[in-house]
């Protein structure tokens, strides 16, 4: 019998399957992307994604266990879903949410630690706002905002992945993934 391998194609495919293998959150961020575009009727709904994942970086601040990240984004997607399917208005718990997060955050010492960490605190406010703010705006311009703090929150992810820091960085590489991608086609939507 033949091996069908040769030398030279063996360990480039194992490096290539090592390599694709460790880039799982990249695909994953291209795949919620993909799925996030086509149930997308106005892009001010992307707010959506830029509001948990300030919420989701601040509450891994507070927290202060990077690991913990990943369980409260599946929280996250869960409550949302949960939500949804019984019907209920979505904002109102996103922001009450985010209200008891954030003052969580400024009793706690999270203002006192490393300033990444606490960078946390501005950053759900900016971008909660712009979300929010979106939402009662034009679709176009509204969309706008959504896609700038997308975009400006994928350049935090890119912060937060090469330190290291506040957040897993399988989830920071995720979200930039998403983040960006996703701000970069609510742009070319808007003008298709």
């Amino acid at each position: 019998m033949t091996d069908v391998s040769s030398p030279s194609t063996g360990p480039v495919a194992v490096r290539a399957l090592a390599f694709l293998a460790h880039r799982w959150p990249t695909f994953a961020g291209l795949v919620a992307m993909a799925l996030a575009v086509l149930d997308d009727q106005d892009g001010r709904s992307q707010g959506l994604v830029v509001f948990l994942a300030a919420l989701i970086y601040l509450a891994t601040a507070v927290v202060g266990r990077p690991g913990v990240v990943w369980i409260l984004f599946g929280a996250a997607v869960v409550g949302v879903t949960v939500t949804r399917v019984l019907g209920a208005d979505l904002w109102p718990v996103l922001v009450g949410g985010a209200v008891s997060v954030t003052v969580l955050s400024l009793v706690s010492d999270l203002p006192r630690r490393p300033r990444l960490a606490a960078m946390q605190i501005p950053l759900m406010l900016v971008f909660g706002a712009a979300a929010l703010l979106a939402l009662s705006l034009d679709p176009v311009l509204g969309a706008w905002l959504v896609a700038v703090a997308l975009i400006g929150h994928a350049a935090q992810d890119v912060i937060v992945w090469r330190a290291g820091k506040v957040v897993a960085r399988s989830l920071a590489e995720f979200c930039a993934v998403l983040d960006f991608t996703l701000g970069v086609a609510i742009i070319i939507l808007l003008y298709v």
